[in-house]
């Protein structure tokens, strides 16, 4: 669904970002205030881990505009100095939000400061605004507080299921401890985790996300009881192995597994002659042995860049046979790491 920011007035979408990002680990050094701001809506901090564990603490400097109303572009006129204000506010970085989305003048200022390398700069537009919502174990409740949900949005129960994908769905709540709520809108999976979408008493949408103190191996394996189930999210939900039911899920058109602790994802997989739609990224994959044909059929495919070394024989054998994925994603490449890979492969 999307969200309907003009709602909000800009200082409301301010105090919503806030919780947002605080949602999402940030911490909160300054808030949004009234007055003269040098630019500044937010200051958050949040911190990296490297990988021998060592913590690493960033200060960034926020910017939130909400130009939902007008759907206006943000332009370089409307961010000022950001050299300055991150100086002012002794930031390391600098973060724009925006309801709409920046335009090419304040994605290249932007851009332009990245390269300088005194501070890191990054925007979130609408639609990446929205992602992290999904990704917000609060993000629901946090639209609830500012009104964004529509009152006849949601259902409180799945009573209209057939009896065993009702019964299944039932085990599913009590294992993970949270309500799987229904929605009324097929197009709004992505947007809601821990939520389903019925048609003519079967599960046709079920998204399950943020659950790492919970391990779901032994309950899938009975997920093939969604025999119409055609999205399937299972993203950062502590999964230590390719849940093997998914390969009767005949109808699957999408499938997000990504951030969870698979290492192998089985060749029967390119027997779903429907999936188009893959993301295995954020997964410590040793072994993926699938069928060309199969990636070929792929509309949409996201990895991570640890994934590439393991998917290498795979780009090839693509180039050799002229095939090409519309949508191809590598999370955590750079803009040079990208060019590098798309120039090697020809992508």
């Amino acid at each position: 669904m999307p969200i309907d920011f003009s709602q909000l007035s800009g200082e409301d979408f301010e105090f919503f970002c806030r919780d947002l990002l605080e949602s999402l680990g940030s911490q909160i050094l300054e808030g949004p205030a009234r007055g003269p701001d040098s630019k500044k809506d937010l200051i958050i901090q949040y911190k990296i881990k490297d990988v021998i564990g060592r913590e690493e603490q960033y200060k960034v400097l926020v910017q939130c505009k909400n130009n939902a109303k007008s759907q206006k572009s943000v332009y370089e006129s409307d961010l000022g100095d950001i050299r300055s204000a991150c100086k002012i506010h002794d930031t390391k970085g600098y973060l724009l939000i925006t309801s709409t989305i920046p335009s090419v003048s304040a994605q290249n200022i932007l851009k332009a400061i990245n390269e300088e390398g005194h501070y890191f700069t990054h925007y979130w537009d609408k639609y990446i605004l929205e992602k992290f919502i999904s990704k917000s174990k609060e993000g629901l409740r946090i639209l609830d507080r500012y009104g964004l949900i529509q009152s006849d949005y949601k259902i409180y129960d799945f009573t209209a299921l057939i009896p065993i994908e009702f019964e299944f769905l039932n085990k599913i709540n009590e294992e993970i401890g949270l309500k799987i709520e229904v929605i009324k809108d097929y197009g709004d999976q992505l947007n809601y985790p821990n939520s389903c979408y019925i048609y003519h008493g079967h599960i046709i949408n079920l998204n399950i996300e943020n659950l790492k103190n919970t391990n779901l191996d032994e309950l899938l394996e009975y997920l093939d009881i969604f025999q119409e189930l055609e999205y399937l999210i299972l993203r950062d939900t502590n999964l230590n192995s390719f849940p093997k039911a998914i390969l009767k899920l005949e109808n699957l058109y999408l499938l997000i597994i990504s951030d969870n602790n698979i290492t192998f994802i089985p060749k029967e997989i390119s027997t779903l002659k429907k999936l188009t739609r893959l993301d295995i990224s954020y997964n410590p994959l040793k072994e993926f042995n699938v069928d060309i044909e199969f990636l070929n059929q792929l509309e949409f495919f996201l990895i991570d860049k640890d994934q590439v070394i393991i998917l290498e024989n795979k780009f090839e054998q693509l180039i050799e046979k002229n095939y090409r994925i519309n949508e191809f994603t590598i999370s955590g490449f750079n803009d040079e790491e990208n060019r590098n890979f798309f120039k090697k492969y020809g992508f």
